[in-house]
């Protein structure tokens, strides 16, 4: 995999911008169903900061796919869960992290029905994922580095 220049620069936006990002997981964990309920600036920081990773992570997908040369799907979940089939990464990962899709719909489509269990899953259960998925990309920048 040998991404061009501009791609190789936008990876590595990407990965500035998601690390910064995850940096926040043990800010969000301490977040209570009560606290989210009633906190109307703690609920759109966590919900928005949901959907900023969920984004961020298939602009990366779509990046590595058009670098792969293959088509970028239809849905973004189909995008991550494609990724997963790409050098440096497994298919476990593209499906686990393709999941997490549904809630960034829930939450950028503004549905009243927000379910705070998905929510705290994400927040207990989706840091490794994004860490693997920040490390792909890594092993990835650094195996197509410009020589000095």
């Amino acid at each position: 995999m040998q991404p061009r220049p501009e791609e190789r620069e936008r990876l590595i936006r990407y990965i500035d911008f998601l690390e910064d990002e995850l940096s926040d997981f043990g800010k969000f964990a301490m977040v209570s169903w009560k606290k989210y309920q009633e906190d109307r600036d703690i609920r759109r920081n966590l919900e928005r900061w949901i959907e900023n990773i969920v984004n961020c992570s298939v602009d990366i997908a779509k990046v590595i796919l058009i670098v792969e040369n293959r088509g970028i799907p239809s849905t973004y979940r189909e995008a991550l869960r494609e990724l997963g089939s790409t050098p440096g990464f497994s298919e476990e990962l593209g499906h686990n992290i393709s999941q997490w899709v549904s809630l960034r719909n829930i939450l950028a489509h503004d549905y009243l029905d927000v379910r705070w269990d998905s929510i705290g899953r994400f927040i207990k259960s989706a840091e490794p994922m994004y860490r693997d998925l920040i490390e792909g990309v890594k092993t990835i920048l650094k195996a197509s580095a410009p020589e000095e």
